[in-house]
C-alpha cells in the first residue's frame, strides 16, 4: 500500500509518525517504509501515524512511504522486509515498538544489518525497546495524554462530529538508540 502524497501543511491528527519520519529523513533516508500492524483494531491509529509519515515525506520532497502490514512474527516481517528491499527502502517507521521488534526479527531472517541496511524506528518506548539488538530508536510521549486524546476522538466520532482533536499536547520526542 502506497499512501498518496498529502499537500504540504495538511492537518495531521497524530504527530508520532511525523516525528519518526523526520528523524529518518534527517539521517539521509529518502525511501521510507511503514510497518502497519496486522491487528485490525489498531489500524485507525496506525493510519493516523502513517499520515504523519506521509506528510513529513511530502514536506521533505521524498517518495511517499511504502506501507506494508506485518504480524508479530519473523516470517511475516521477513516478507515485508523483502518487499521494502525490492523498493530500495532504507528506513522503516513502525506503528509501535512491538511491530518494530518484529521488523528487526524479519531483517535477521534476511541476514541484514540494522541500521546499515535498513534503519528502524518504533513508537511508545516500551521497556523492551532498550533490550533489542541493536537497541531500538523509538518515539516517546505522555501516554495519559494519548489515552485522553483517543477517548475524545471516540466521543466526537460517536456524536457524529468530525472535529479534529488537537494532539500537539502529546509532545512526541525521539529516543535515539542504535537502530537508526
Amino acid at each position: 500500500m502506497v499512501l498518496p502524497s498529502l499537500p504540504a501543511g495538511a492537518p495531521v491528527m497524530h504527530p508520532v509518525g511525523r516525528v519518526q519520519a523526520e528523524h529518518l529523513i534527517a539521517r539521509g533516508h529518502r525511501r521510507i517504509g511503514y510497518a502497519l500492524p496486522a491487528h485490525e483494531g489498531l489500524l485507525p491509529m496506525a493510519e493516523e501515524r502513517l499520515q504523519g509519515v506521509a506528510a513529513a515525506c511530502t514536506d521533505a520532497g521524498v517518495h511517499p512511504p511504502l506501507a506494508l502490514g506485518t504480524s508479530l512474527d519473523a516470517d511475516s516481517a521477513a516478507r515485508a522486509v523483502a518487499q521494502w528491499r525490492e523498493h530500495s527502502v532504507t528506513g522503516v517507521c513502525a506503528f509501535n515498538d512491538e511491530t518494530a521488534i518484529a521488523v528487526l526479527a524479519g531483517m535477521r531472517e534476511h541476514g541484514l544489518a540494522v541500521p546499515a541496511d535498513i534503519a528502524v524506528v518504533g513508537a511508545d518506548d516500551i521497556p523492551t525497546a532498550r533490550l533489542t539488538s541493536p537497541p531500538l530508536t523509538t518515539v516517546a510521549f505522555d501516554m495519559d495524554q494519548a489515552v485522553e486524546r483517543r477517548a475524545m476522538a471516540i466521543v466526537a466520532e460517536l456524536s457524529g462530529g468530525r472535529e479534529v482533536i488537537e494532539s500537539t499536547k502529546l509532545d512526541p520526542r525521539i529516543v535515539p538508540r542504535e537502530s537508526t
